[in-house]
């Protein structure tokens, strides 16, 4: 092996060469990486919660609002 060759860079989670510079940059393979992005979108995903469902914009909020007190004519105040 000379200088200029780079040396062998094994994949952290199956021991495998890596073959690109971005790979033996993270020391990921290719295929590793994509798995480990999958899981990672799986889950991030949003997942409704019970007795969220259905309330619209205001979900989980079952008291009365910050603007409720105000009155309908456009002013700020009784």
């Amino acid at each position: 092996m000379t200088a200029d060759e780079p040396t062998e860079v094994l994949c952290l989670h199956c021991d495998t060469p890596v073959m690109t510079a971005v790979s033996r940059a993270r020391r990921v393979g290719e295929g590793c990486w994509r798995k480990a992005r999958a899981e990672a979108r799986a889950r991030s995903a949003p997942v409704p919660l019970p007795g969220l469902a259905g309330h619209g914009d205001r979900a989980g909020l079952d008291g009365p609002s910050l603007l409720d007190h105000l009155p309908g004519d456009g002013t700020d105040g009784p």
